[in-house]
């Protein structure tokens, strides 16, 4: 059973994440059914306590987006996609369409995975790459499975200091774009000496 402490840092943290990357509405019927049916998926693979694999605990939350994932209307979420669309040199409308940030906040990939949210950029050839997100308000947190770790404290409030938010959102800007392409070579490292790798 969970102390009063514990409750309430989590509730401060669920409130952290709502106002910089929104939450999915966990409680749409429509979710609620994909979510019932990537549960009895998984447990036809023989995964329990309602597990669910990454790749389909991402699916989940791409098909249930918070907001438009081209125009996010929470702060980290709409800054960190604009800045890196001046790091990407993205000029055009439909190359910025090609970069989307999703909140997973609240979801399986949240729960099972650690991951509070994620941005996807697509190149002109469809390959995708990725970076995750960890928001939280503990500084003593260990075990991070995201690829970026944003903590409270160092993301300032962009209504009180605008100026010190906005380096911030540079900072964490600059960290995507390497996690994305060593993701990207991971990726296709495991599809060319994987499992299914031809012979």
């Amino acid at each position: 059973m969970r102390n009063r402490f514990e409750s309430q840092h989590e509730l401060t943290g669920d409130l952290f994440e709502h106002d910089f990357i929104g939450q999915v509405n966990t409680k749409d019927p429509d979710y609620q059914k994909a979510l019932r049916d990537a549960q009895l998926k998984e447990a036809k693979a023989g995964k329990t306590d309602n597990y669910i694999r990454f790749r389909s605990a991402l699916e989940l939350a791409k098909k249930f987006p918070a907001y438009d994932p081209t125009n996010p209307n929470k702060p980290f979420a709409r800054d960190i996609r604009i800045a890196l669309q001046d790091l990407l040199k993205l000029e055009t409308p439909e190359d910025m369409d090609r970069l989307r940030f999703y909140t997973a906040s609240g979801t399986p990939l949240d729960k099972f995975h650690g991951v509070d949210a994620f941005i996807e950029y697509q190149d002109e050839d469809g390959t995708i790459y990725r970076a995750t997100f960890d928001l939280t308000i503990n500084p003593q947190k260990e075990g991070y499975k995201s690829d970026i770790i944003v903590q409270e404290k160092d993301l300032p409030d962009p209504n009180l200091k605008e100026k010190e938010y906005l380096e911030a959102i540079e900072r964490y800007a600059k960290q995507v774009l390497p996690k994305m392409i060593a993701k990207q070579l991971q990726e296709k490292k495991k599809v060319i000496i994987g499992p299914n790798a031809p012979r």
